[in-house]
């Protein structure tokens, strides 16, 4: 069942569904490459014809269809030549795990690449949301990418995991279409080395229901797909986003779609090495279990692959930074109490979630002289591991700025002056550790 919105984020996704102008110009951009044409007459609100039906259209229609409000949303009303349907669909996803080395143990089980393309040969995707992915490779080519190397694996696990077919059907459109509400957002917002604006990532944690509304209408799409795209960023300990959904709340199908949008992401980045192991053992209460083995079996058990460009030195130093900062917010938590506790209990508990992450693995936060004196031992595969483990500690951090940012009982909460002095000096020490 759908959760009752979050009223605030709802309006947000349904302004940025309505707000045309970004959609219009990749859509004329696409027109001067493709032959895109009204199917149909394009109407203002007012009444007024801006297209007639058959027009082919053209980066000159952008400043007549932004000038107004459509009465219908604009990928109702166009088709695109050489669409991607389902079978084309496939052939782009193979191309993109060829590019990727660490797919290679799927393209080595033909018994499982025959069964993902007879399962995508029944799908269909509708004229809009066809045109929705044109756009998509056409203008931000690298979410698309993902789109594809997402679509894989989930289908792949899925398939593995025996799901009965509706839910295998909406498992591999979701994972197609996870990201469509970002082609709502502005791409500057997402460049590389960018950093967001509070308001900025407002747009950013909305897009999981943006692209909900983008496919709930379509009555053509496996019951569930919509709802899985709304999920996708949810987590079983009530960590995620949009509506901080726990355990059994979140469906079966959005599970396997968290589990392959993170596998995807890091195998994009980094190849199925033991970050990713690390990456879901460090996180384990946030997905489920069940998927990750999965994960682990069709990509192999993620084995340390020890590296000989360790810098010993860089990871000592990063190591003592990390120990400093336990210790200023272990300094920091004493002067917290009472009613002050109460107002920051999210921050409290946060960090306390992130201290268990490195006492999961085999790490004591507390003695962080034990995890130096095993670096100093310079074996190369606890250097691997630990390096591993400050990678992903930097990400932890970085995602705990970003949940201070939009949690306003955080940023907004009414503390003594030292207090928040406190917090703030504290917050500016891992900044400075997740820019290093």
């Amino acid at each position: 069942m759908q959760p009752r919105p979050q009223t605030e984020q709802d309006e947000l996704a349904r302004q940025a569904v309505g707000e045309n102008s970004l959609f219009v110009k990749a859509v004329t951009e696409l027109a001067d490459t493709h032959e895109v044409v009204a199917s149909e007459d394009i109407f203002a609100r007012g009444g007024t014809k801006l297209v007639s039906r058959g027009t082919r259209l053209s980066g000159q229609f952008y400043d007549r269809l932004v000038a107004h409000k459509l009465l219908k949303p604009i990928e109702q009303s166009l088709s695109v030549s050489d669409a991607l349907d389902a079978s084309k669909l496939v052939s782009l996803m193979h191309a993109e795990a060829r590019r990727v080395p660490s797919l290679a143990p799927l393209l080595e089980q033909p018994e499982l690449l025959e069964q993902l393309g007879k399962h995508f040969s029944q799908l269909s995707i509708p004229g809009p949301l066809s045109l929705r992915l044109a756009v998509m490779q056409s203008d931000r080519p690298k979410l698309f990418q993902h789109a594809m190397i997402s679509s894989v694996v989930a289908t792949a696990l899925g398939i593995s995991g025996q799901l009965p077919r509706e839910e295998l059907q909406a498992l591999s459109l979701a994972s197609v279409f996870h990201d469509v509400g970002e082609l709502c957002i502005q791409p500057a917002f997402l460049a590389p080395g960018h950093q967001m604006s509070a308001e900025e990532r407002r747009h950013l944690y909305v897009h999981p229901i943006t692209g909900f509304l983008m496919l709930r209408d379509f009555a053509e799409l496996p019951k569930g797909t919509a709802n899985a795209v709304l999920q996708h960023h949810e987590r079983i300990d009530g960590s995620g986003y949009p509506y901080h959904l726990s355990g059994d709340a979140i469906s079966t199908v959005s599970r396997y779609l968290a589990v392959a949008e993170v596998a995807a992401s890091l195998i994009e980045k980094h190849g199925a090495d033991k970050r990713i192991g690390m990456k879901f053992r460090m996180n384990k209460k946030k997905y489920d279990a069940g998927v990750v083995a999965l994960t682990s079996r069709l990509f192999g058990s993620f084995e340390l692959q020890p590296s000989e460009k360790l810098d010993e030195v860089y990871l000592m130093t990063r190591l003592t930074q990390l120990g400093k900062l336990f210790e200023g917010w272990a300094a920091l938590r004493k002067t917290i109490s009472g009613a002050d506790l109460e107002r920051v209990s999210v921050l409290v508990e946060r960090v306390n979630a992130l201290q268990m992450l490195v006492i999961e693995p085999g790490f004591d936060q507390c003695r962080i002289e034990d995890i130096l004196a095993m670096a100093g031992d310079a074996d190369p595969e606890i250097c691997m591991e630990l390096t591993t483990l400050l990678d992903e500690l930097n990400w932890q951090f970085k995602a705990l700025l970003s949940g201070i940012e939009r949690d306003q009982s955080i940023s907004g909460a009414l503390l003594p002056a030292a207090l928040r002095a406190g917090i703030d000096g504290w917050l500016a020490q891992v900044r400075r550790f997740v820019c290093e």
